[in-house]
């Protein structure tokens, strides 16, 4: 019997899957990470270490805010890290759309 290994996503992957659910699932709602980890397709493989510090480092650049509660602590996605989101989806469709093109040339 072997090992079942959990795939790994890369760090990038899951910050943007991180700050696309922020921006655009709950941007006025401040949510837990426990939401976060059972609500993102691949997030919930991940160590919940990584997570813990990828969040902290989302915090630190001023992407993301903390609110601590005495229970819990919740996240809210903050006007640098929607500026950010958008900038990255941009970048992301103008290659796609490049790549397109190149697809097209070929035929």
């Amino acid at each position: 019997m072997g090992i079942k290994r959990k795939k790994r996503l890369s760090p990038e992957y899951t910050i943007l899957s991180i700050l696309e659910y922020l921006c655009i699932s709950s941007k006025d709602t401040p949510i837990s990470k426990y939401h976060i980890i059972n609500k993102l397709p691949g997030i919930k493989q991940q160590r919940s270490d990584r997570i813990n510090d990828l969040m902290e480092e989302l915090e630190n650049n001023g992407f993301i805010q903390a609110i601590k509660t005495p229970n819990s602590t919740f996240y809210k996605i903050t006007d640098k890290g929607v500026e950010a989101y958008y900038r990255w989806i941009k970048s992301f469709l103008d290659f796609s759309r490049s790549v397109n093109k190149l697809d097209s040339s070929l035929d």
